[in-house]
């Protein structure tokens, strides 16, 4: 990673939660539109077990 890449990703860590959500969204609406392809069902059920934990432990929270 470059020095400029390493700092920008520093004054992004640096941000409070909601400021950093803010900027995800905006570089993901400036990026090119790109395709992975199909993804493989293991990549599907870690996505769906990842998922399902957030879930879960926003119940809890709440």
């Amino acid at each position: 990673m470059s020095a400029a890449a390493a700092k920008l990703l520093s004054e992004f860590e640096a941000l409070p939660v909601e400021q950093q959500q803010e900027f995800v969204r905006e570089v993901m609406n400036h990026l090119p539109p790109w395709d992975s392809g199909p993804l493989n069902d293991d990549a599907v059920a870690a996505a769906g077990d990842a998922l399902a934990a957030m879930l879960h432990e926003e119940e809890r929270a709440s």
